[in-house]
């Protein structure tokens, strides 16, 4: 099995999220107006590099040797004062999907995360729609709180989207022996 490394992203990634983000196989559920450039997630990076509310990292493993990059993983809307974040993650390398990979990653982040922001919450949304997003979460032990009607409109309809949360105590009174 692969070990993930997660790193903070830097300019060097921004051609392998440029090229995943663009895929409409990868971005089905991501709802994105426009196509990305290097030049735009450049500007993008340099504009978060200071943003406290946001944690961006890259997804990487080891193959041959090599640092292989395959997603990208995510706080967003950190919220120190009522210990809650958004999460994100994106696995973009077609050759790493269906491994496992999503969760293991998804675990390690968030005990990560859980601790060195000192959360309570760590919560997502995921289209109705987006079964494999829904199990994957479920597996990892976000709960399903609550169906957010006609939320999103996008490409010319109205998207219902369920909002997902895991506890601190939940999260870590199923993963506390894991290891990094």
């Amino acid at each position: 099995m692969y070990d993930i490394i997660i790193n903070p992203i830097t300019e060097c990634d921004i051609p392998d999220k440029v090229k995943w983000y663009n895929d409409d196989e990868i971005t089905k559920f991501m709802h994105y107006e426009e196509k990305f450039t290097i030049e735009k997630s450049l500007e993008w990076l340099k504009k978060i590099k200071n943003d406290t509310s946001r944690y961006e990292n890259i997804l990487k493993v080891k193959k041959d040797g090599q640092l292989v990059s395959i997603g990208i993983i995510g706080l967003f809307n950190i919220d120190l004062k009522n210990k809650k974040a958004g999460f994100y993650i994106t696995i973009g390398n077609k050759e790493y999907q269906g491994k496992g990979l999503a969760k293991k990653a998804t675990i390690k982040f968030l005990k990560h995360c859980f601790l060195k922001f000192d959360l309570e919450k760590i919560y997502l949304y995921t289209d109705s729609d987006n079964i494999t997003a829904q199990k994957l979460y479920e597996k990892v032990g976000f709960k399903q709180e609550g169906l957010l009607r006609r939320e999103l409109f996008y490409k010319n309809r109205f998207i219902d989207r369920y909002y997902y949360g895991i506890l601190r105590d939940e999260f870590f009174s199923l993963y506390s022996d894991e290891g990094d």
